[in-house]
This record gives C-alpha cells, structure tokens and sequence, in this order.
C-alpha cells in the first residue's frame, strides 16, 4: 500500500494524528508517508510546505477567526495534488485537518481524486465550530444563536449556522469514509444531521506494548524522587484557560481541597506547570511539564495509585488507556467516551462532570482500597492487552485501505 497521512503536525499529538500510524507502516513495508503544515521531526517521510506558505496558512487560521469564516477560507490544498506524496498515494488518510488546513470547499475535490479516510478526532465535523458541543443541542438542529464562541475553536463573530449549512452541504459531495476510536463517537456521528450519510468505522487506539508494558512501581517512583509507600494522584493539567475548563480541572482541583488530610500526598502533574500554589501546603506536588517521550510519561502513569480525567468531553481517552496499560486505575467522567474506555467499575470509576464531591469520594476510596485498585489495574492492562495493541490498530486501517483501494481499481477510476 501507498498512504498518505495528512495533519496540521507531525510530532505535536503523534500519537494519534497519523506519525506513528506513518511509521509503523512503514515499519510494515509500507509506503508511507505524511504532509503536514508544521514539520517538527527530521524524518524524510515527513513533508511540509515553504515557509512563506506555512506563514500566510497561519494568517489564513487568524483571518478565520476574525470574521468566524471557519474552515472556509485556505486554499492550501490546491496544491495537494501538485506532490508528489499525493500523486502516488492510493489512498489519502486525512486527521487533524481542521479548521483551517483542508477547507470545506475543497473536501470533495480532494476526496474524488483519491480514496480519503477522515479520522474524527473530535465532532468539530459536526458543530457550527467548537470541538466540543457539551450540552449545546444546536449541533443536531443548525447551531446560530451560538453560546459561547470562546469556546474552541474560537471565533469572533456568530457565523455558526453558515458553517453549519456549509458543512451540510459539502459532505455528501465528499466521498468520506469516516474513522472514530470509539463508540461514544460513532453514535454522534449517527445523530448528526451532516454525517450520518456517510460510512463510518471504529477503530479504538493502539498502544506498543512493548513501550506500554508494566513496570516496576517502586523503580518508577524512585526515578521521579517519590517514597515508595506514598499515596500519588497523577493527573494532566492543560494550558490555558479554556483547556483547563473542559479538561474538568476546576472540579478536580476542589476534589483535591476537599480530600482527607493524609489521604494522599504527591500530585504527580503533566503538561502545565505552577498552576497548584493553592495546594502546596496539603500535597507535594511533581510538576514534569509537557512530557512526549513515551517511556517517560509510562513511568509518570505507573508511578501513580490513580490517574484522573475529569473531562466534561473526551472522543476517547487516550491517556487513560495509556494509564492502563501501566496497570494503574482510571476515574473519569461519565457522559464522556472515556465509559466506553475504562468499563467502570472494571478498570477504573466514573463520576458526574463537575462534581467534586463524588470526584473527592471516588479518590479517597481508592487510595484507601489497595487490592480493589490492584484488581482494577489488572483488568485494565487485561483490555489494553486483549483490545488496544498497536498491531491491531495498524492492520485495522491496513484492511480498510485495501478495501477502498481495490473499491476504487474495480471502479476503474484511474489517477487523477
């Protein structure tokens, strides 16, 4: 097979905007290869655009915002079929292309040149233009009248049920084949007046097991400087504001205010640092920063007795199925695709969004439970094992090429 990823980066979220899918295709004896806006590795298979060209698709994602045109407006893949990786491609794997990378005009051109699988990482596909609609119905009914254009994607001006009608009217133009990782997505996707016409498939997340494996727990806290006998939480911390909200840290941060004194005591934190002053004097708190090396960030996971993801939305959880595959116990939220995730309670408990005092309660009933959290890390690792291997997620969307690839030569549809 010949693929094409294409995505706004390569290494930034590699782990699911198709560079590790590239490499392991590669890996595989495929040829493989990626096109993406922000080239970030030195890996040859990775191709960008002149920087001048980078700059100006920038200025296009601002002119976006400006005047709330979202994914209208860049003309940047018109020059797609220009390259070389795409004329030889027989089959284009679009991921995070949104909002201002492949525009919506351009969908169904791209898309009748060569069979096009679009992974939905998130319903930004389906909303007048956040990621996430939360408990807004309007993405179901035409969105206008938007409550919070701060939201991300944001946008300066209300120009949502434009977007909406646009994006009604240019997928079933667009012969898309849809991939969700879970099926909390699938079910969105069902109910969406703009993509329920088209042909969707699940295909969870992988993991390298052989990265993902367990560890020792000791080892682990050793190298992060933790006492071995200490209760450790660790959690993610996003930067910015707006992250923080949908990422449900106020109520993990009240959560953690209102835990017993004593119930735990190192807070091991990822992404964002210096956001927890307030709580320096109830815990002690491992602040690693923005860690993408995977075998650091295992540690982190295994060194914790409970990870915490108490999004108001996720499509998946993807670092909650890291968490288990380290053998460590989830709470999440309910509502979110993370359910699907974890299967509480077998791999962890899921509470009610923005509820600190159940998130509070989840915690200290954990840490004070050793053998319900170890028998919870076995289940989960059991999942990762039996469900989440990076083996079945690439031959996954191998069996899918392969079908839209022969679909496409039995057509007798030739290059375009």
């Amino acid at each position: 097979m010949n693929v094409l990823q294409v995505s706004i980066r390569d290494l930034a979220g590699q782990r699911f905007n198709g560079y590790q899918l590239q490499r392991a295709l590669r890996a595989a004896g495929h040829d493989a290869w990626m096109l993406v806006v922000d080239k970030q590795s030195r890996d040859p298979a990775v191709h960008t655009h002149p920087a001048p060209v980078r700059l100006f698709e920038w200025g296009i994602y601002g002119a976006e915002r400006v005047t709330g045109l979202q994914g209208l407006l860049s003309p940047l893949a018109l020059t797609f079929p220009l390259r070389q990786c795409f004329r030889r491609a027989e089959v284009v794997h679009w991921h995070l292309v949104y909002p201002h990378y492949v525009s919506l005009p351009l969908m169904p051109w791209l898309a009748r040149r060569r069979p096009t699988v679009w992974t939905l990482h998130d319903p930004w596909a389906m909303t007048g233009h956040c990621v996430h609609p939360l408990d807004c119905p309007r993405w179901m009914t035409g969105c206008g009248e938007c409550p919070d254009l701060a939201r991300d994607f944001t946008v300066w001006h209300d120009t949502t049920s434009l977007v909406w009608s646009m994006k009604r009217r240019t997928y079933p133009r667009a012969p898309l084949t849809l991939v969700v990782a879970s099926d909390w997505m699938r079910s969105r996707v069902e109910r969406s007046p703009l993509l329920s016409g088209l042909p969707c498939h699940v295909i969870p997340f992988g993991l390298d097991l052989a990265t993902w494996r367990l560890r020792d727990r000791r080892e682990c806290r050793g190298r992060l400087g933790i006492p071995p006998e200490a209760k450790v939480i660790a959690f993610r911390m996003p930067r910015g504001a707006k992250h923080r909200l949908t990422k449900g840290v106020p109520s993990l941060l009240e959560a953690l205010r209102r835990l017993p004194p004593g119930a735990a005591t190192h807070l091991v934190v990822l992404d964002d640092r210096g956001q927890l002053t307030a709580l320096q004097d109830r815990y002690r708190i491992v602040e690693l920063g923005w860690v993408e090396d995977e075998d650091s960030l295992a540690d982190a996971l295994t060194a914790a007795d409970v990870f915490v993801m108490p999004s108001l939305a996720e499509s998946f959880g993807l670092m909650a199925l890291e968490a288990m595959a380290c053998g460590t116990p989830v709470i999440a939220t309910e509502g979110t695709a993370m359910a699907d995730t974890i299967r509480p309670p077998q791999a962890g408990l899921c509470v009610p969004a923005r509820d600190a005092e159940a998130l509070a309660g989840a915690l200290a009933d954990l840490l004070q439970d050793d053998a319900r959290r170890a028998a919870m890390g076995a289940a989960g690792r059991g999942i990762v094992e039996a469900e989440h291997s990076a083996t079945a997620y690439v031959a996954s969307h191998i069996r899918l090429y392969e079908e839209l690839a022969d679909r496409r030569r039995r057509s007798g549809a030739g290059p375009a």
